[in-house]
């Protein structure tokens, strides 16, 4: 009986030894699983480009096709913006946008539940200024004045501007070469015609006849 009650005994430490080492084992090739897969996971290459004064750009690769989201702010503890893909992929692209022009922007990487930054500390960037967009006013066009065009070493005089002008009515005179018969002024006798009436008396006469007789001997 004892015999058989140590056959037991050693039996069972056994089977005990064997069911912990297995345990172990599969702990350990547990463990090999998930530590592969985070290593599949594993952000690389992690870099900011595009950077604007309101956008920029994350990017990285991972070794598999994954989701991850980037979590980012503008103070390091706090990750409180949140930007997440929509596919699998193993190049990742995320575009952090609106921000603020010249503001330090931290950021960190999730894949599901693990996070990953630069080794314990959060990745960072800096925007640019904003771009100024104003337009300078056209300067007027400039007039050339006659001053403007005299060569060098002459005198400049100075302009004057003179207001507007109304024309004076052309006085008819007499056509002093035309030669007149006592005829044409016969037919004038009695008018007011300018041209004929040679001693301005409002009427033309003998008189003007007479008149034109000795201005045209």
């Amino acid at each position: 009986m004892k015999n058989k009650k140590t056959i037991l005994v050693i039996v069972a430490s056994i089977l005990a030894i064997l069911l912990v080492a297995g345990l172990v084992l599969g702990m350990d090739k547990v463990k090999n699983l998930f530590g592969q897969a985070a290593g599949q996971q594993q952000p690389q290459g992690v870099r900011v480009t595009n950077v604007t004064a309101n956008s920029a750009t994350i990017v990285w690769q991972t070794a598999s096709p994954t989701i991850g989201q980037v979590e980012y702010g503008t103070t390091p503890g706090s990750f409180l913006l949140r930007n997440a893909e929509t596919n699998q992929t193993a190049n990742h692209n995320l575009t952090l946008s609106p921000l603020l022009p010249e503001t330090i922007y931290y950021f960190r990487i999730r894949i599901g539940n693990q996070i990953y930054d630069d080794n314990g500390a959060p990745y960072s960037f800096t925007t640019k200024a904003a771009a100024e967009s104003t337009i300078a006013p056209t300067p007027p066009p400039q007039q050339s004045s006659p001053v403007d065009n005299l060569g060098p070493g002459q005198p400049q005089e100075p302009q004057t501007t003179q207001g507007p002008t109304s024309p004076t009515p052309a006085t008819p005179t007499r056509q002093e070469t035309e030669t007149y018969s006592l005829g044409d002024f016969t037919e004038k006798f009695g008018t007011s015609d300018p041209e004929f009436d040679l001693n301005n008396d409002g009427v033309v006469n003998s008189q003007d006849w007479a008149l034109y007789q000795q201005q045209n001997l």
